[in-house]
């Protein structure tokens, strides 16, 4: 069977934004300077001080994403699996940053930050459905 001409698009959007995703993930742990400069001491203290349960799951929504975009590109049937596992701990995530921790991401980030976290649910929702798509039809 062909290959869809939206694989390569979507795929290149998937890789990219979890680079993105990755990118922030390693700066804020590894605290390089040229990325947490922009940051307040509350904010960069917010997220020194994380609880450690949020921090794996902020990890594994970040990694398992990661890993799902490179197998999407490669068209590999295990992404949408590992795109189920982002979503899982993307959404996790996003409960103990938003509801869970006092104060919020909203109220120590702003909408950047709010928009951010938000997006990286939806958007390992929406790829973990088209990996599954993906898979179906490469079984047709």
């Amino acid at each position: 069977m062909a290959r869809a001409w939206h694989h390569l698009p979507v795929s290149a959007i998937a890789v990219l934004w979890h680079l993105l995703a990755a990118g922030d993930f390693l700066a804020l742990r590894l605290e390089v300077d040229v990325y947490t400069a922009g940051f307040s001491e509350v904010q960069m203290n917010w997220f020194l001080l994380m609880p450690l349960w949020i921090e794996i799951a902020w990890g594994i929504g970040v990694w398992a994403g990661f890993l799902g975009a490179i197998l999407l590109l490669a068209r590999s049937g295990t992404a949408g699996s590992l795109f189920a596992l982002s979503f899982l701990g993307w959404a996790v995530t996003a409960v103990g940053m938003i509801v869970l921790r006092e104060p919020s991401v909203m109220e120590v980030t702003g909408y950047v930050g709010l928009g951010f976290l938000i997006a990286a649910v939806v958007l390992a929702f929406l790829f973990f459905l088209y990996a599954r798509s993906m898979r179906a039809r490469l079984r047709r």
